[in-house]
């Protein structure tokens, strides 16, 4: 307990959001503190090491902080805040393959075969990544959500499924019809990039 009030543990998502909003910035401190590491594992997929990680979620948080009146209670706390770890690290991406683009010495530019630490191209996979996001935000939102919870965030069908009110069942049928549904839109992409000759 603090000064006779709830402790920011035992506090609900919303009660903290509603608090922040209130000017207690404890609240953000404790949304932050819950979330962290989930959102930590959200960010480590647009990333190439730990700088690249943090700078990713200064950036997001700082976006949360600045916009919780946006957010709706409608969706779970979690999912707004992954939401905003992938945006973000989405952005993170697209900034840095076109620095990679831009990087030259004497106007030449430096060939990834004469330096083995260029090698690695951190943005190999952005155009998957870009497809999967637009069939992802495509989806139904209960599709979305369920796969979200569970292969985004990590939750059980089991947790999942108490976070959205439903029964188990239910959440892995929405959850295979969105894994089906990415499947397709990435099949699909593959498909068209080879007949234009990509």
């Amino acid at each position: 307990m603090t000064n006779g009030t709830i402790s920011d543990g035992a506090r609900s998502d919303q009660q903290l959001v509603e608090a922040y909003m209130g000017g207690d910035p404890r609240a953000f401190t404790a949304i932050v503190q819950r979330h962290r590491a989930r959102l930590v594992y959200v960010a480590r997929r647009y990333s190439r090491n730990e700088n690249d990680v943090e700078d990713i979620l200064q950036e997001a948080l700082f976006k949360a902080s600045r916009n919780m009146h946006t957010y709706r209670s409608e969706a779970a706390l979690s999912t707004w805040l992954h939401r905003l770890v992938m945006n973000t690290g989405f952005d993170h991406v697209k900034a840095s393959r076109k620095r990679l683009r831009d990087v030259s010495i004497d106007d030449e530019r430096i060939s990834p075969e004469a330096n083995p630490v260029l090698a690695h191209d951190p943005t190999a996979h952005l155009d998957r990544t870009i497809v999967v996001r637009q069939a992802l935000e495509a989806l139904p939102e209960t599709q979305r959500r369920a796969l979200v919870l569970i292969d985004v965030i990590g939750l059980s069908v089991e947790r999942a499924a108490a976070e959205m009110g439903v029964q188990p069942g239910t959440v892995k049928s929405r959850r295979a019809r969105a894994r089906a549904a990415l499947a397709k839109a990435v099949d699909g992409a593959a498909g068209g990039a080879s007949k234009s000759g990509f």
